[in-house]
């Protein structure tokens, strides 16, 4: 498999921008890297589809990132493959110079539940949970009890401004305060690291000034913060940009 997608992928160079961090030792504070990193969709088919081709960089801990380009462009396969979610047709990730890409599902889906959490642009909130449940659910593998699973959340969901909210469903937030209880779902086992896939689709503009502002304060916090976004306003709030097009880094 590797000798059938080399030549397709051809190394990229990557294009930095607002980057606040160049005195930093990059060995020590590498968080992630990532390696020759390709995904082929439909292999071997007649409609296969390359959607990245031959990545290669290195994000360090504690540093707002953000991948930037139109639809299409590979950002939300880079973000799950990076997170997880998904796994490569080539190349490696590795986490705090562990390459985690032949982790059993098992590994790999604990190591989300300890490291990493995640924001999604369509919210991801499950339907008939009311919002202060939605934020404590990954709590119930991990064995927590009723009080405090309730406890938690709703420590995260008043932080938000959402205290009077604790026992609404989804239907019943707006744009913004569902990805507020996102937000807050994702920081329930208190991660390292944030990844955000296009955040802001579907916020007004008031909502994205106050997700960029608490991304800043988890940031702030010690958290390493990860976002795809075709969003200017929020690009700019990062300490390093990279940008994307049809599957590379440009």
């Amino acid at each position: 498999m590797e000798g059938s997608y080399r030549a397709a992928c051809g190394f990229n160079e990557v294009i930095t921008l607002n980057s606040k961090s160049e005195t930093r030792n990059t060995k020590m504070d590498t968080i992630i890297k990532v390696e020759n990193l390709c995904k082929v969709y439909y292999e071997n088919k007649p409609y296969e589809v390359k959607a990245i081709a031959d990545i290669n960089l290195e994000i360090r801990k504690n540093v707002f990132v953000v991948f930037s380009g139109p639809s299409g462009s590979g950002k939300t396969t880079l973000l799950s493959l990076i997170g997880t979610l998904d796994r490569p047709t080539m190349g490696t990730v590795s986490l705090y110079g562990e390459d985690i890409t032949a982790y059993s599902d098992t590994a790999l889906s604990r190591l989300r539940r300890e490291k990493i959490g995640f924001v999604f642009q369509n919210f991801n909130l499950l339907p008939r949970l009311t919002s202060w449940e939605n934020v404590a659910y990954p709590l119930i593998p991990l064995g927590y009890g009723l009080k405090e699973r309730f406890g938690k959340a709703k420590s995260l969901l008043e932080k938000f401004g959402l205290g009077e909210r604790l026992y609404h469903t989804p239907e019943e937030l707006s744009g913004g305060q569902q990805q507020k209880v996102s937000i807050a779902r994702a920081l329930i086992n208190n991660p390292e690291i944030i990844i955000a896939d296009e955040p802001t689709s579907n916020i007004d503009a008031e909502s994205v000034e106050t997700l960029a502002s608490i991304l800043k304060e988890l940031q702030n916090n010690g958290r390493t913060i990860i976002v795809s976004t075709h969003y200017e306003d929020l690009a700019k709030k990062a300490d390093v940009v990279y940008k994307m097009k049809a599957g590379l880094l440009l």
